[in-house]
């Protein structure tokens, strides 16, 4: 699998080993739904996947870690509560809708069988499009060609268009099209939906099913067809059922086929009057509906698609990863935020983690800010239940779930012991708030929701952090680096905590939010008395007793899959040896206004001690070091956060795309090639150049102005595309930017 010459994603030779990675590399999807690349003759188990956001149910789910060394019996499980474990919150891997079988002469076509002259799949992520052409030799000598072409609709989120293409090269048997639903389909192994109705009428099938268990929603297909001429039958078998068209003898046939799919977590009205509206709004050819969908994507991927010259891999692969970003959050709702996995795969079971809104909410924020908030809506809509989880915990406030699905309880494996020290989350979500309003200004979201929600969490921390002497101290927590569980004073999470409380005094008074006197007297004591670690050297110790640890780990056995679960010593906890950065972020993608003067030290000592067996490290080491004028070491993180999985650097990539690591492709140019930050007194621009990147594009929104940023060489240019002039300090000179400005990088701005 490759980046062609016109920039799209290519497979060109079918492999059937590599059927689930590229499963989830050739999704498609609109942000509502995500349908994994499986064939449309056959939807093979761990291959086949459609998704909806936020369509979840319970199913009993087999626990994989094993407690084999020191560090996963007395810190990652928790043996005993392993042997009553059974049920889990899980994304629903919907009935499969892409079926297509094609028949020729009686022979059924599948990729496995008889011979494959030429074979191509291409994903175009500037069209958002995923082509399939084969030409097929049957065995005996008969030669078709047969193009499968397909979407997921960005002009309407309910729809999902195919069109497929069958030409006889050298005869003329008799052709035969398929076209139906697969209702069995299984989530964790199981099956646990049931259909409803399923009616079938002409060339429509209507079709209607539900999750069984604890949420029981309720889904609906409406699936409209233009078929080739011939005589139409209904089948059914091994739980597919549909439209059977014997084709009339034609030099070439081709179906067109329209799902719209509604579920109950979109309305409250009946699914069936829901789909009809949708099918009556969005009807016509499937060369109309590709024309709006490509126009109503090309205008929400654009400020979204950096444009590197001169390196044509890295330009590619980023797009890619920036194509399932955009594929990966719902521009038009808050039901749900943004999972691990994106609509990917089953693997996290489309749990909303800390990773959302420190790793893929700032990519939004700065090039779909309405997405932004819907994802923080998200949040909101989950605080009553957070209220009830401190509550339970004996907290004060809100504790947000490290693990949250659809009702806002923790939905952590309660097997694993650490998650639940991750507090972390409880500042991670104010961060995303202020973050937000930095770059969009958004008063009326703060007022609405984002001051109820930070006011909650500081809460709560004034009940977790303990008063000890004249300071404060966070204990017995686990940070984002999850080898060293139960620490103190975790560097990241003290930093971060302080960071919200300061910039929550700060915001409230700008924005003239009344504050009670005896929560805002509490909140200023922690501000300036939460202990934030820090040697006198300038190093900053990761937690209490970091540095007293081993600097190495001895591993027994190798392995190329840099899980901790692999390493045989299990001896993390008395290792300096890190799984992901907690110190990096802090001057990165969680910045919380470090003095620089000591960022060079702390970077070079943590990447050495970081074993990045976490996707989320590639894009803060890719920015630390261009911050830190490493070019060549930029250049090697960057890319493999963009090819992350296409490189399956983890080997894990069947289960589902790295998400928040593929995010952090845009965010590698925009924080670390082009240093843009959005602070409190503007926007603030500090380039670090790529010296074998001939010129590098950017687009980004600030408080309502839409701003493009090039870089070549060393000249910089901003140019103000839409919106208010508005104040840029560039390497520490402020200039009102109202057209375009040209900079020679430290040198001279003019206009």
């Amino acid at each position: 699998m490759n980046i062609d010459r016109h920039g799209n994603f290519c497979e060109n030779e079918y492999d059937a080993s590599k059927e689930p990675i590229a499963a989830a590399l050739f999704t498609t999807g609109n942000g509502y739904m995500g349908i994994r690349g499986s064939f449309e003759e056959f939807g093979s188990l761990r291959v086949q996947g459609a998704f909806v956001r936020g369509f979840i149910d319970e199913i009993y789910e087999i626990c994989e870690p094993f407690a084999g060394n020191e560090y996963m019996k007395k810190y990652y499980l928790d043996e005993e509560k392993l042997k009553s474990f059974e049920k889990q919150d899980s994304c629903v891997n919907m009935h499969d809708f892409l079926f297509v079988r094609i028949e020729i002469g009686g022979r059924t076509f599948y990729p496995w069988d008889g011979k494959l002259l030429s074979y191509e799949r291409s994903l175009d992520p500037k069209r958002a499009a995923l082509t399939r052409r084969v030409v097929w030799n049957d065995g005996e000598g008969r030669k078709t060609e047969i193009v499968f072409e397909r979407f997921a609709s960005f002009e309407c989120r309910h729809l999902y268009c195919q069109r497929i293409t069958v030409t006889p090269v050298n005869h003329s048997e008799k052709v035969r099209i398929l076209s139906g639903v697969d209702s069995l389909r299984k989530t964790g192994g199981q099956v646990i939906t049931a259909v409803d109705e399923n009616i079938i009428s002409d060339s429509r099938i209507d079709h209607a099913f539900h999750a069984v268990n604890k949420y029981k929603f309720s889904a609906r297909y409406l699936i409209d067809h233009a078929l080739p001429l011939g005589e139409l039958s209904v089948f059914e078998e091994n739980g597919v059922s549909g439209i059977a068209c014997d084709c009339a003898p034609a030099a070439s046939y081709t179906l067109e086929k329209f799902t719209y799919i509604v579920t109950s977590r979109d309305t409250q009205a009946p699914l069936s009057e829901f789909a009809e509206n949708l099918r009556g709004q969005y009807g016509g050819t499937f060369d109309e509906r590709q024309k709006a969908h490509e126009e109503a994507y090309a205008a929400y991927f654009a400020p979204m698609d950096v444009k590197i010259d001169g390196d044509a891999e890295a330009d590619g692969y980023l797009r890619l990863a920036s194509y399932h970003t955009a594929i990966s959050a719902c521009r038009e709702d808050s039901v749900h935020g943004v999972a691990a996995k994106g609509l990917t795969g089953e693997r996290y079971n489309q749990f909303v983690w800390w990773d959302c809104e420190i790793h893929q909410l700032p990519f939004f924020i700065a090039t779909a800010p309405q997405t932004a908030k819907q994802l923080l809506l998200y949040r909101y809509n989950m605080l009553a239940a957070s209220r009830k989880n401190a509550e339970k915990a004996g907290y004060r406030g809100a504790k947000y779930a490290f693990c949250s699905s659809v009702e806002g309880d923790e939905r952590v494996w309660v097997y694993a012991r650490h998650p639940f020290m991750q507090v972390h989350i409880n500042s991670d979500i104010p961060y995303g708030i202020f973050n937000y309003y930095d770059w969009t200004g958004d008063a009326e979201f703060m007022r609405d929701y984002g001051f109820e929600i930070v006011e909650e969490c500081l809460r709560f921390w004034c009940d977790r952090a303990a008063k000890k002497g004249d300071r404060y101290e966070i204990l017995r927590v686990t940070g984002t680096d999850e080898h060293h569980p139960y620490v103190d004073n975790d560097a990241y999470t003290n930093y971060s905590v302080q960071y919200i409380f300061a910039r929550y005094l700060s915001l409230s008074k700008e924005l003239s939010r009344s504050v009670a006197e005896d929560d805002r007297a509490l909140f200023e004591e922690i501000a300036s008395k939460l202990y934030l670690p820090k040697e006198t050297n300038g190093l900053i110790p990761q937690f209490d007793g970091y540095f007293s640890l081993s600097r190495s780990l001895e591993e027994a056995g190798g392995s190329s899959l840099k899980q901790f679960q692999m390493k045989k010593s299990g001896l993390y906890h008395k290792s300096q040896i890190i799984k992901q950065p907690d110190v990096a972020l802090l001057y990165t993608l969680a910045d919380v206004g470090l003095d620089t003067k000591f960022y060079a030290q702390n970077w070079d000592y943590y990447e050495h001690m970081c074993e990045t067996s976490s996707s989320l490290t590639f894009p803060v080491h890719a920015i630390a070091s261009a911050d830190n004028g490493r070019a060549y070491s930029f250049y090697r993180y960057f890319m493999q956060t963009v090819k992350m999985d296409v490189d399956d650097i983890h080997e894990v990539a069947w289960q589902g795309v790295h998400s928040g690591c593929l995010a952090g492709g845009y965010l590698s140019v925009l924080r670390g090639v082009f240093g843009v930050r959005a602070k409190t007194d503007g926007l603030h621009v500090f380039p670090n150049p790529v010296p074998f990147w001939k010129k590098t594009t950017l687009t980004l929104f600030y408080r309502g102005r839409k701003i493009r940023l090039t870089l070549s060489g060393e000249k910089l240019t901003a140019e103000l595309l839409s919106g208010a002039p508005c104040k840029i300090n560039l390497e520490g000179q402020v200039f009102t930017l109202s057209g375009k400005t040209v900079k020679k990088i430290k040198g001279d701005i003019h206009e």
